[in-house]
């Protein structure tokens, strides 16, 4: 009954855990590396808290804030512009008409304006709550989650079997959160500065349209090795380029060149050769990342982006470490059955 209790609070908070474990890989190195200044486990926690996972999340807050305006500026701007002046209703206004025949029009502002301040600080709130959660968890796994995992594994693991998932599952969670979603916002944040600041030095001709909503796409498109973010700039590039063409200012094609250089340096060559090299990892499948970082999001939520590769590294590591054991495998070494066939008979000659 315990046990089923603290299963619905998890799943209850799932969210907040999910990031706490994510701000756990993420600052670990760190963690780590201050441990060759002699400084005490509890000072480098927060060291590694305050100087990099704070900062982080802020950095993947406002990146995912400004792709949500813009996604919300493509489809509210143009798109539903675009439908009500085909069905020839802009100049209709329903709840201006509205406010006007009942006289309630300041009424109604001040209720609005009222709810939305109380909405604002509810969600404000929330939030806050919510990170105070992820940065104490993260602080008290990096203090006290190397005892917990070893009085765990002293106590219930004799035959060893859990130590050996732990190790399997602790280096691939480090690089699929750590590595991966990292890479992905690097290269996402890189893109976006890039493309802004190519937008304040050219013309309207050639102004790259959403350049942080193109710049988290170039960072998802990382996932896939090589070719994922030139399925980003190459396009655009072709498409601004033809636009310069077109409105007769060829002279343009030079800035445009610029930019496919330097998008190829700076948002494709560097993390995907540079960063890349570092994480990645034989052990989990490249695909089924691939597909777990795109379903999750999609099931879950944003949160699903890091808790669908987590449930993906624990579950093969299951099927190929925990599963044979439970089956009654004692042999992980043997492969074909005249392996089995000569341990067995080996083990009948010597208790004859």
């Amino acid at each position: 009954m315990l046990f089923l209790l603290v299963a619905y609070i998890l799943v209850s908070f799932i969210a907040v855990v999910v990031f706490s474990v994510f701000l756990y890989y993420a600052v670990r190195p760190l963690f780590r590396f201050l441990d060759r200044f002699g400084l005490g486990v509890q000072l480098r926690a927060a060291i590694s808290i305050v100087l990099f996972g704070l900062p982080f999340l802020i950095l993947i807050a406002y990146a995912v804030a400004v792709v949500g305006l813009e996604i919300r500026a493509l489809l509210d701007g143009e798109l539903a512009d675009r439908v009500i002046q085909e069905l020839n209703i802009a100049q209709l206004d329903l709840a201006a008409l509205e406010n006007i025949a009942t006289g309630d029009q300041v009424q109604v502002s001040v209720s609005i304006l009222a709810d939305s301040v109380l909405g604002a600080a509810g969600v404000v709130g929330s939030v806050l709550v919510q990170l105070l959660l992820i940065v104490t968890a993260t602080y008290y796994m990096l203090v006290d989650g190397p005892k917990l995992t070893a009085w765990l594994l002293d106590t219930y693991d004799d035959s060893g079997i859990g130590q050996r998932y732990v190790d399997e599952v602790d280096p691939e969670l480090s690089l699929a959160l750590f590595g991966n979603i990292v890479n992905v916002f690097v290269t996402a944040i890189v893109a976006i500065v890039t493309f802004y600041v190519y937008n304040t030095f050219v013309p309207a001709a050639i102004s790259i349209p959403f350049p942080a909503l193109l710049g988290a796409l170039a960072g998802i498109g990382s996932l896939i090795p090589v070719v994922g973010i030139k399925l980003v700039y190459i396009p655009l590039s072709a498409g601004i380029g033809l636009n310069a063409v077109l409105t007769g200012q060829p002279e343009l094609l030079v800035s445009v060149a610029v930019l496919f250089v330097v998008s190829a340096i700076i948002v494709d060559f560097i993390p995907d050769f540079v960063i890349r090299a570092q994480v990645s990892s034989d052990d989990t499948h490249t695909g089924a990342l691939i597909i777990a970082y795109i379903v999750g999001p999609s099931i879950f939520g944003f949160y699903g982006l890091f808790f669908a590769p987590i449930l993906l590294i624990l579950t093969t590591n299951a099927v190929t470490v925990l599963l044979p054991y439970l089956l009654g495998d004692r042999h992980p070494s043997q492969t074909t059955l005249d392996e089995f066939e000569t341990t067995t008979s080996k083990t009948v000659e010597s208790e004859d």
